[in-house]
């Protein structure tokens, strides 16, 4: 049976291993944007920081189509000719790993970011 000096001890190794999690802060990328890749292949960059107003373009591609708007800091695809409109359902993209796809139309939209260099640790 545990007594009281067991539980003591299990919580004060639970609050050390945690501890550094209060130090821990996330820090936000630099920079960043978000790739437009259909077929596998990069169609477009769009950088989002830093991004103000609203900008609509479309991407056109054997027939298919899709309305992309890049809103503030945000992307969404706003109007597809795709049977399951998913991509428009996913709504507005804005951290990076946040992703949209259309499979119909193999469109593909990734939110990535850049850390400052100096944050980086070298690999040996």
């Amino acid at each position: 049976m545990l007594n009281r000096a067991d539980i003591l001890l299990i919580i004060l190794l639970l609050f050390i291993s945690l501890t550094p999690l209060l130090f821990l802060t996330s820090q936000k990328p630099d920079r960043v944007y978000a790739d437009i890749t259909v077929e596998g292949k990069l169609t477009r960059r769009i950088p989002l920081s830093g991004h103000t107003g609203r900008d609509t373009f479309v991407i056109s591609h054997d027939g298919h189509s899709n309305t992309i708007v890049v809103e503030d800091d945000t992307i969404a695809v706003t109007e597809a000719n795709c049977p399951d409109k998913l991509c428009i359902l996913q709504g507005p993209a804005k951290k990076p790993g946040d992703i949209i796809a259309c499979l119909p139309h193999k469109l593909l939209i990734e939110v990535k970011g850049e850390q400052p260099k100096a944050d980086l640790i070298p690999m040996r």
